[in-house]
């Protein structure tokens, strides 16, 4: 009886097993996918647990569920999630801050055993984030300019109009033409202490 129950404990531990990995990663805030379960055996997966602990939440865990048969069920925010494709369990991460830097560890429990894996994930910010950022302020600063130059071209132009318009045009002269009313011309001499006064007409 005793070497059945060794036999039945020996055949157990063959048919169950623990696999334990860790993997260190680096990402930016564009998606990643990390396989959590592979049906590669052709086991079922039956459940796969996450919990992650990052350091915006200071030491809390939010948990991601995968069961088979009832779907997933998320607890943390949507930039956390599992996925599933080809019979195998992905976890799905997007728009990760460095704050998000933390400690990922997933459970995936089989049919023949159990998987864990561990992730130590940095999370860094992307260049291309930063240097499109500063893009775009030198994209605003450049309307700005380019704007103020157009408005005053277009404020100095209305004035030009605007000022022209008001002056007095000189008025034209022609020569053919004789007034109708010639003005007298009057030319004052003085004599030994009296004056006199000469009144003369012209004509033009």
């Amino acid at each position: 009886m005793g070497r059945w129950k060794l036999r039945f404990a020996l055949l157990l531990t063959l048919t169950f097993y623990v696999y334990s990995r860790e993997m260190v990663k680096t990402i930016g805030s564009k998606p990643d996918a990390t396989p959590v379960c592979t049906n590669e055996t052709l086991s079922i997966i039956v459940l796969t647990v996450c919990k992650i602990s990052t350091e915006r939440s200071r030491g809390e865990e939010c948990r991601l569920l995968y069961r088979r048969g009832q779907g997933f069920k998320h607890e943390c925010d949507s930039r956390f999630t599992l996925l599933t494709e080809n019979q195998t369990v992905f976890l799905h991460l997007s728009s990760l801050t460095p704050e998000d830097s933390g400690n990922y560890t997933c459970e995936c429990a089989q049919s023949d055993g159990t998987d864990l894996l561990h992730l130590n994930i940095t999370v860094k910010e992307d260049e291309d984030a930063s240097s499109s950022a500063e893009m775009c302020f030198t994209d605003v600063a450049i309307g700005v300019i380019v704007f103020i130059i157009v408005t005053g071209v277009i404020l100095a132009v209305i004035y030009r109009k605007t000022h022209h318009g008001r002056q007095l045009k000189p008025l034209a002269s022609h020569p053919n033409m004789e007034p109708q009313n010639p003005e007298p011309y009057i030319t004052f001499i003085q004599r030994e202490n009296v004056l006199y006064s000469t009144a003369k007409y012209q004509r033009y």
